[in-house]
């Protein structure tokens, strides 16, 4: 199944937002109660290894609520067992808990952001989330800070080990804490986390928002045609001659992709694709001018030609970078993540006309400069770029856009007698 293909984003992003913090809470709790060096490191293994696994299993089957609540506890069970095994850990000392109700918390919540697609539970969720993961970034630094200095206490023989173990039992967690947030470089810490964590929590809510428009968008029922006095004033009307920049863009290896996911997931995905274009299109003053499976095709420069190269670039940019947000959304499908898009982005004139069978007239347009965009896209597999512009966007650009993009080369394109430069995103 393609959904099985973990990429690495996908594998890293998961690593990195909801397993890294307790890999190393795991392995400094490890080396404080093994006893030995080498002990150390095998446990501190075993449990990389269950983390890994644990981590493969949520980036690849983790779009399931039930799996994801389930999976978030393969590490903690394994700590469990190993520690039971090694030491005799009580079941309720406060290493324990600590990694026992972390994972209820973070598994719980985040099944419950899966489970609603939208809305305020959604978000709700996802708050929850956000404050939760600094709660439990902030107490496992508060406890690891209390066990060493327990552990040096007693070493020192300033305390018994009886009073050791107690106070290492969850019902003695908290008996430090208001000293420990008292100090400054605790207070820091702490402020540090929270600012961290509400700038995870603002991508997220603005990743969310994304889609909420996106599936607005794709709710809306086509426009219904205008009316008869419309139609016969544009019948009256003749054709003309436009400056425009149209972008051409393709799903590069779709059709291998399709045949993977198959219909009912091939067309989820592709609504996500002309959603998201319609929505960055549609914000800068372009529209979609035709869609042909994977590829679209999009003009700017029919209702006002006033800088629609720029507007087309920035349009590009969003769409780039909009992307990004839309891959947890797409996993959440069971669709892709690591998809390769191509854009091709060039400036010049088109004919608009009334077109089509007798009776079914519609305004459109044609022309050479569409045909050089879609060159321009196809051009993009060949030099591994995501975005290629052409030198006639590019001189139209303001030199603020300009800096935004470095020459590629020269190529040669429809009905050039000579290379011609092309650009790409820095």
């Amino acid at each position: 199944m393609y959904s099985m293909k973990i990429p690495l984003k996908r594998f890293t992003d998961e690593f990195y937002f909801y397993s890294s913090q307790l890999v190393v809470f795991f392995i400094v709790i490890i080396f404080l109660t093994s006893g030995s060096l080498a002990m150390g490191i095998t446990q501190s293994l075993i449990i990389m290894l269950l983390m890994l696994v644990q981590t493969l299993l949520l980036a690849s089957q983790g779009h399931v609520p039930v799996l994801r609540f389930l999976f978030s506890f393969i590490t903690p069970v394994g700590y469990s067992i190993l520690m039971a095994a090694t030491s005799g850990q009580n079941f309720l000392e406060s290493t324990n808990m600590l990694l026992w109700g972390s994972a209820v918390y973070i598994g719980f919540f985040q099944a419950l952001s899966i489970t609603f697609s939208r809305g305020i539970l959604k978000k709700l969720a996802e708050a929850a989330l956000s404050l939760g993961s600094a709660v439990i970034f902030f107490t496992f630094y508060y406890y690891l800070d209390t066990r060493i200095n327990l552990s040096r206490a007693l070493n020192a023989g300033q305390i018994e080990r009886e009073a050791y173990l107690k106070a290492l039992k969850i019902s003695s967690f908290g008996a430090g804490l208001k000293d420990f947030v008292a100090s400054p470089q605790h207070l820091f810490a702490l402020l540090g986390i929270a600012s961290f964590d509400l700038m995870l929590l603002a991508s997220r809510m603005r990743a969310l928002g994304l889609k909420d428009r996106l599936d607005s968008y794709m709710a809306k029922n086509p426009v219904s045609p205008g009316t008869a006095e419309e139609a016969a004033r544009q019948r009256e009307s003749a054709p003309v001659k436009l400056l425009v920049t149209a972008i051409s863009s393709d799903i590069v290896g779709f059709s291998a992709i399709s045949e993977t996911l198959g219909s009912l997931r091939s067309t989820a995905l592709l609504n996500k694709y002309y959603a998201l274009w319609t929505h960055v299109a549609s914000a800068q003053g372009g529209r979609i001018l035709s869609i042909n499976g994977d590829s679209v095709i999009l003009l700017f420069g029919l209702a006002n030609e006033q800088n629609n190269p720029e507007r087309a670039l920035w349009a590009a940019y969003s769409f780039m970078d909009e992307m990004e947000s839309l891959k947890e959304d797409l996993a959440a499908l069971a669709l892709p993540v690591d998809l390769k898009i191509s854009i091709g982005l060039h400036s010049g004139m088109v004919t608009s006309a009334l077109l089509g069978p007798p009776g079914e007239l519609k305004r459109n347009v044609y022309g050479d400069t569409i045909a050089v965009a879609a060159r321009l896209d196809s051009l993009c597999r060949e030099l591994r770029q995501t975005l290629l512009v052409s030198h006639s966007a590019f001189r139209r650009l303001s030199l603020e856009s300009q800096a935004t993009l470095d020459k590629m080369g020269e190529v040669l394109l429809r009905q050039s007698t000579r290379p011609v430069p092309v650009y790409s995103r820095k």
